[in-house]
């Protein structure tokens, strides 16, 4: 995935930055005619994954970018985390969807919905500066029940 980036933001590493982001998002999707039907997908994406980094990370720095770009039919977003510890969001085992209700252990099905509802993830990190990012594309081409 390397879609250039034409709108970044970075936003305050709180829950309360949630409302600015699908601002951020839905402004981005009307000015680059990418199909707003993507637009609540995204969204969820988007607001799964901040909230983890939000809630796992808190003491990471102070803001979080937030990176988007036309892609083939579609988006490419990237978060952009500073100052955290190493979490592959592409490598954190999925939720056992299949147990009882009652054997379940809280936890994990938020990135198990997440790697379904995009066409790709990735993760990077860099040790030295402490900084990690995640990728997805979402596109039209491959529709979500």
């Amino acid at each position: 995935m390397t879609a250039t980036v034409t709108a970044a933001r970075s936003f305050s590493r709180s829950f309360d930055s949630l409302e600015e982001i699908f601002a951020f998002t839905s402004e981005f999707f009307g000015q680059h005619g990418v199909d707003r039907d993507l637009l609540p997908t995204v969204d969820l994406v988007l607001e799964e994954l901040f909230t983890n980094m939000v809630k796992y990370s808190p003491h990471g720095a102070p803001s979080i970018r937030l990176e988007m770009a036309p892609a083939p039919d579609g988006v490419e977003v990237s978060l952009t985390d500073y100052d955290v510890d190493l979490f592959d969001v592409t490598e954190a085992p999925d939720a056992d969807i299949n147990l009882p209700i009652e054997a379940r252990k809280p936890g994990k099905l938020g990135l198990h919905l997440v790697r379904r509802l995009v066409d790709s993830l990735q993760y990077e990190y860099s040790i030295e500066r402490r900084q990690s990012r995640t990728t997805f594309r979402k596109t039209g081409a491959r529709r979500t029940a």
